[in-house]
């Protein structure tokens, strides 16, 4: 499984820009629920955790209720 140092490493080999401190509290948001690791579908719930964890990171009060009102194009920035 890969640690959220790995994941910064690959998203920085991969051309984000984003700085690297910011860079690391996505990778710890997304590595603190779930390990990461070779490629597999989610489901929904799941789905849904990922995101809420790297919209927290932003907005730390966020909920899945608040995260269902923003629209899909926002989410994508």
């Amino acid at each position: 499984m890969l640690e959220s140092a790995d994941v910064v490493h690959i998203w920085h080999s991969a051309g984000n820009l984003t700085p690297v401190e910011h860079l690391s509290l996505y990778a710890q948001a997304l590595t603190a629920d779930c390990p990461i690791g070779a490629y597999r579908t989610l489901n929904d719930a799941q789905e849904d955790r990922a995101i809420l964890a790297l919209f927290r990171v932003d907005r730390p009060h966020a909920s899945i209720t608040s995260l269902h009102q923003v629209p899909p194009l926002a989410l994508s920035g």
